[in-house]
């Protein structure tokens, strides 16, 4: 099958937290799609103060903007920061939006998180349940923030005509991901473990909880191509899911690691451990009907290449 490619060509769009891991991939599905690029950090805006954002938008003039940056991290940092991620998140978002209703742009593309989602939404999460419940625990701050900005989103396009994309993407993986052990999600937190282990000839690696919790894992370039997707299609301000569609288990994702590593050693599970929450995955559809999106690397492979990648990235240091 191949992929149905958007065009931007003509459209300048900048995209912020445009250095970071999905940053640096989406800025090449939207060059690829012929866009003029302009990634920015928190060293060229500060996006919580307002008249950083408008000098933005007068110097750098763009037709779209990809809002990626967040104030975020792992579940330590979560715990932390209750009250500056919320704070952040949401000023950024909505900030970016009210200058973007000032500067007549033709589209913002928000990322969003599925911390949003509440507890106890059904499986697979659909997008219409994420009003059903608060977001709860660590994260549930930061998802409230990216919750308001939805709505920010909705109304901004009722009264201004502002058009607006939400993406809600699942876990992202892939090369250029952070291994660092206070940054890193679980995929690259696993085949650190993994890679570790076989340099130091472990005979065993323990890994946390009871392994059956599943999640779903969405390799971030097929995330990129949903974003670029995203800035060349009218979708209307409703949140779209993005992801695969598939729930894996920890225990196969772990397995699946420990054979694209080449570990022979054993596994086993520490159940005393917590096991966080038993499901989350994705209700793909409507991505797939508003914006023609399928994601195309399957998890084995895309995993493969993401330890491809760590191994290089070790040896070059």
């Amino acid at each position: 099958m191949t992929r149905s490619s958007p065009d931007l060509s003509g459209k300048k769009i900048v995209v912020t937290g445009g250095r970071g891991f999905l940053g640096v991939h989406t800025c090449r599905a939207l060059e690829a799609a012929g866009a003029n690029v302009v990634p920015i950090g928190s060293s060229d805006f500060n996006l919580i103060e307002q008249s950083d954002v408008r000098r933005l938008y007068a110097e750098l003039k763009p037709n779209i903007v990809v809002h990626l940056a967040a104030a975020c991290g792992g579940i330590g940092a979560n715990v932390e920061n209750p009250g500056r991620f919320l704070y952040e998140n949401a000023v950024m978002g909505l900030v970016l939006l009210e200058e973007a209703r000032q500067a007549d742009i033709d589209k913002l593309v928000l990322i969003s998180t599925t911390c949003a989602y509440p507890k106890d939404a059904p499986l697979p999460l659909q997008e219409d349940s994420i009003w059903t419940g608060k977001p709860v625990g660590a994260t549930g701050p930061y998802g409230m923030a990216k919750r308001l900005l939805h709505e920010a989103c909705e109304t901004y396009g009722r009264q201004y005509g502002l058009d607006t994309t939400v993406l809600v993407p699942a876990n992202l993986y892939g090369p250029e991901d952070h291994f660092e052990e206070e940054k890193s999600h679980v995929i690259p937190a696993i085949i650190r473990r993994f890679v570790e282990a076989q340099a130091e000839g472990l005979e065993e690696v323990i890994n946390w909880g009871s392994g059956t919790p599943t999640r779903e894992f969405l390799h971030v370039r097929d995330a990129a191509h949903g974003i670029a997707l995203a800035a060349a299609t009218k979708t209307g301000p409703e949140p779209i899911n993005l992801g695969t569609g598939v729930e894996t288990s920890i225990a196969d994702l772990t397995t699946t690691i420990a054979d694209a590593v080449g570990y022979a050693g054993s596994l086993k599970w520490d159940t005393t451990k917590p096991d966080g929450q038993p499901k989350r995955y994705l209700d793909v559809t409507r991505a797939q009907e508003q914006l023609g999106f399928t994601a195309e690397v399957p998890l084995g492979e895309g995993i493969a290449e993401t330890v491809a990648w760590y191994r290089d990235t070790l040896g070059s240091h």
